[in-house]
């Protein structure tokens, strides 16, 4: 492809942002960026205190990826804002209470820690990244607001012509990257089969100086039946915790056919929605068990945060199915922060034909959809029946 030519990457979450910084990187001169939002995007998955970077997985292509993605993060440029808690390598199975609690001793009060078993890994980390700065410097334009919101694709004579968008605006280029996340199938219905729009809770309590000593530098624990929690953020005193459970949609999205799927409905349209009741009541559940000298305190910054799966869990990189001018960069399955100084690079390799970004794991695909078994619980509720409604 020619690196004059134009091309416009819709979204700047952790997909759209990771592209534009390795596509300018590559010498590309005329990229553009939009979103409704200024980078970090608000309502973008990767907009949030503390995450995980995990190594472990039983595909060989991701433990490799996040291998690759772990080194990627060591590098000098993101030393003050990568940083890695517990050891550097390996994994240990626990199994006894002094096990874990030589791990993490601030797991000494959990109850029934004598039935806890399971592996720690000792790669772990958490951060906040403003790569949107990097892409910038290197000449990316990023455009937000009304002329950053697409509505929808502009066909003239069966032929990708354009991004339309909420000003009224047509954006043209030679080449379209949708990065947009869990709001893909939103945008495009045709892709309401392939991803399904899910999101997840989380709330923090507030640490008093004491224990934010206590917890500094404290491994991400996860359990998996409850929910995990990281270290508290040095500069709020804020423990972030997630429940564990299938996840929520809100069946809102209407195909020509009157089949309904799963859009997003975004905090930054309803500042006011916080998180179901009985998500709350399993984030005290997680905290009674795990940390019960930290049970009854208030949750502040309770919110829903949305991802899109695949049914096999795998990304959605390729081109759309009737649209090649159109590079789907999508499904994120709930596992691609990790890769944000990564992920761009397998992207932009699918935008120049190579086949290290063109994988069969990736393509346009129909699957059944099955139950998550990673995730606990059987059902996925929508949150219309749990208390949130329009």
């Amino acid at each position: 492809m020619d690196h004059e030519s134009p091309i416009l990457i819709i979204g700047s979450g952790t997909f759209g942002i990771s592209t534009a910084y390795h596509l300018a990187r590559r010498g590309y001169k005329t990229i553009t960026c939009i979103d409704k939002h200024l980078y970090p995007s608000l309502d973008s998955a990767g907009y949030d205190l503390n995450k995980i970077i995990r190594t472990e997985y039983d595909e060989p292509l991701y433990a490799e990826m996040a291998l690759e993605a772990l080194e990627a993060w060591r590098d000098p440029m993101w030393d003050g804002i990568f940083h890695e808690t517990g050891q550097t390598s390996g994994i240990e199975f626990v199994e006894t209470p002094e096990d874990i609690i030589r791990y993490i001793p601030q797991l000494r009060h959990a109850k029934n820690i004598s039935n806890w078993k399971g592996k720690k890994s000792l790669n772990g980390s958490q951060e906040v990244i403003l790569m949107w700065g990097q892409a910038k410097e290197l000449g990316v334009k990023f455009i937000s607001g009304s002329d950053g919101t697409m509505t929808s694709l502009h066909i003239v004579e069966g032929k990708l012509s354009g991004i339309k968008v909420a000003s009224g605006k047509i954006h043209t280029a030679a080449r379209y990257i949708l990065c947009t996340g869990a709001a893909s199938p939103a945008l495009l219905p045709e892709l309401s089969t392939q991803l399904w729009s899910k999101c997840w809770t989380l709330a923090h309590i507030e640490l008093t100086a004491s224990e934010m000593e206590e917890y500094r530098g404290m491994p991400v624990v996860d359990n998996h039946e409850l929910g995990f929690f990281f270290e508290p953020d040095p500069e709020t005193k804020w423990i972030k915790i997630c429940n564990a459970t299938q996840g929520y949609e809100w069946k809102t999205g209407l195909n020509d056919d009157g089949t309904e799927y799963s859009v997003p409905r975004y905090a930054s349209n309803n500042p006011t929605d916080g998180i179901p009741q009985e998500a709350e009541e399993g984030i005290r559940r997680f905290i009674d068990a795990v940390a019960p000298q930290l049970s009854g305190r208030p949750l502040k910054g309770a919110r829903i945060c949305w991802c899109t799966d695949t049914p096999d869990q795998h990304f959605l990189f390729c081109e759309h199915e009737k649209h090649p001018e159109l590079l789907l960069g999508t499904g994120d399955s709930g596992h691609g922060y990790k890769f944000l100084p990564t992920i761009g690079k397998y992207i932009a390799d699918a935008l120049e034909g190579k086949e290290t970004g063109l994988r069969h794991e990736w393509r346009w695909r129909w699957q059944e959809w099955k139950r998550d078994r990673t995730r606990p619980g059987d059902e996925v509720k929508d949150l219309r029946d749990v208390g949130l409604d329009a």
